[in-house]
């Protein structure tokens, strides 16, 4: 947080408070900014009969103000605040080597180290997905969404060795997970088609299934209990599923190869059933779409999904369905997000880093 003001936070506070004056909203400027490697947060404090609500409808008419292509306006976590963020003329690049060296001494705390990047306020966001348990991804081309998923596997896999932490990863497209063939942290290759990822995640509620049933051999209720009462080599690794893409299932309305179902409610059963009955056996969901509908992301995949994380989307429709909000629409491209979990208050505006391919590989 900046203690003296510069010349140009100085004047964006006028710019703001002029144009707040000007559409007759009663708001205090509190002279202190946040200062992010993307973004900057003016504060607010709302008087009289201002609605939140409504300055933040208001976003649109302050980056016009600003000259910017972007402004977002969110309570401050934690505070009486509003936060009016607002993109910064130079922007630090947030890169994947800066983030790992965060988790690292993390690694041995947390059983699956999410590497989600800096906040907003320049603060490291590194989470354990155990506690999610499970994560959604939203966000539209070039938003940055494959490139927070390979972030987080490259993370993991540098992190944690395969009899920590292994992988069931679906790619329909074909192209975003090639580059971890063969890594030892793979369960199996990527799938790459429909029906085969319909046979990971049965693999994996099977996996449920038998991890239960060792747990009541030896009295333990969780993969925790289990892990400390087995010799290294019997011990469980946690499994992580990602899937790269669930609209791929979800508008696939045929039937599904010897069954009685289309493959979109095979898919959602099977999914749905998974998430609710694996995070105590150590297994857990991370799942992705580009296009975040009502028909792609339904209640019961949202409520599977209490952690969920959203880039840029077309339109504040988009925001609600993932987010219970508006404000992904006003995010800036790439790697920009909203993050919503049970483990924070309100929302977190995060900065995802970008990862080369030559740091995939190095891992």
């Amino acid at each position: 947080m900046a203690n003296e003001l510069t010349e140009e936070q100085v004047q964006i506070f006028a710019t703001l408070i002029s144009k707040m004056k000007a559409l007759q909203v009663e708001a205090a400027p509190l002279p202190s900014v946040t200062v992010g490697p993307v973004v900057s947060g003016y504060r607010f404090e709302p008087r009289g009969a201002t609605r939140i609500s409504h300055i933040e409808s208001l976003a649109k008419d302050f980056a016009l103000a600003l000259g910017v292509d972007s402004v977002l306006v969110k309570r401050m976590p934690g505070d009486n605040a509003v936060g009016v963020f607002v993109p910064n003329k130079v922007r630090k690049n947030v890169t994947f080597l800066e983030t790992i060296s965060y988790v690292w001494p993390l690694k041995d705390k947390l059983a699956i180290p999410l590497n989600l990047g800096i906040t907003s306020i320049g603060d490291p966001i590194v989470e354990d997905l155990t506690l999610l348990p499970h994560l959604l991804v939203a966000g539209s081309t070039n938003s940055g969404k494959s490139t927070l998923l390979t972030t987080i596997i490259t993370t993991l896999i540098a992190t944690k060795s395969a009899d920590e932490v292994r992988f069931v990863l679906s790619d329909t497209t074909g192209v975003e997970f090639g580059n971890f063939i063969g890594a030892p942290h793979l369960v199996f290759d990527p799938a790459t088609t429909v029906y085969k990822t319909l046979d990971h995640i049965e693999w994996l509620s099977n996996e449920v299934d038998r991890r239960l049933l060792a747990f009541a051999k030896r009295g333990c209720k969780n993969i925790i209990e289990y892990n400390m009462n087995s010799t290294s080599v019997a011990r469980l690794p946690y499994l992580v599923l990602v899937i790269d893409e669930i609209a791929d299932f979800m508008l696939h309305k045929h039937k599904a190869e010897d069954e009685d179902v289309s493959v979109n409610k095979l898919f959602e059963n099977r999914l749905c059933l998974l998430v609710g009955r694996c995070r105590k056996t150590g297994i857990h969901v991370i799942a992705s779409t580009q296009r975040p509908s009502v028909n792609i992301v339904t209640g019961s995949i949202k409520t599977n999904f209490p952690a969920r994380l959203s880039l840029r989307l077309p339109s504040g429709v988009d925001s609600r369905t993932v987010l219970d909000t508006e404000g992904a629409e006003h995010l800036l491209i790439p790697g920009d997000m909203l993050y919503i979990s049970p483990t924070r208050p309100g929302l977190t505006r995060v900065h995802a880093p970008f990862t080369r391919s030559s740091e995939i590989l190095a891992t």
